[in-house]
């Protein structure tokens, strides 16, 4: 049984976060959103990784991340990168270490298993402290238990306003606020850990756009 994080995620969901996103719409350091395929293609040490992924990607290994080593995929759409997925073995260090990181300045937002969601802003504001404890240990444990697990975390959220759940949090914030996904997932065979980065309101802007665009007859 891996030793899950409840009592510290409480005090996460908790805190107050007001930083603001990257500069230059960076998804995972040097990883910016938007940038071309042949930026990395024939970069040494990238290789193709589309048919594991199961979309068009960019892998290369060994990419250091709270002192943890991750193979990093990169998913593109249209040839841009739209998503860095951070990919290893579960490690409960790198479990850990990976929240305590993105705690630091995103805040986590919502838990979810294969079928359901734990809004934990509208959680908090309808329960007292015990309470939200309490419903996050018992949704993260039965989660955690059928090996589908997943955080999410916004950047930079402003807990000061109060969002009453995480639609009208999402939907106030900046169009390049980053979005973490921290993922367990165990088939029983094998566990692994994978942390997310992406730009979702950037995505949902680019298709608003395309279905603007005039169609061609046919």
């Amino acid at each position: 049984m891996k030793t899950l994080l409840s009592k510290g995620l409480a005090m996460t969901a908790a805190m107050a976060l007001c930083t603001s996103a990257l500069a230059d719409d960076a998804l995972f350091k040097e990883h910016v959103y938007g940038a071309p395929f042949s930026k990395y293609s024939n970069q040494a040490g990238y290789y193709d990784c589309s048919v594991e992924i199961g979309a068009t990607a960019l892998c290369i290994d060994d990419v250091k991340f709270v002192g943890h080593a991750f193979t990093a995929a990169l998913l593109f759409s249209g040839d841009k990168l739209y998503m860095v997925s951070l990919l290893s073995g579960f490690e409960q260090q790198a479990y850990v270490q990976a929240v305590a990181a993105l705690a630091k300045t995103f805040a986590l937002v919502s838990l979810a298993d294969a079928s359901s969601q734990l809004d934990l802003l509208d959680l908090d504001r309808r329960s007292s402290r015990q309470d939200f404890a309490a419903k996050l240990s018992s949704y993260e444990s039965v989660a955690a238990n059928a090996g589908n697990l997943t955080y999410t975390f916004i950047e930079g959220l402003d807990r000061a306003k109060k969002h009453p759940n995480v639609t009208t949090a999402v939907a106030a914030a900046k169009d390049n606020t980053r979005v973490a996904e921290l993922v367990i997932m165990d088939d029983g065979a094998d566990s692994i850990l994978a942390v997310r980065f992406s730009f979702p309101k950037l995505e949902a802007r680019k298709l608003k756009d395309a279905l603007a665009s005039p169609v061609e007859d046919f």
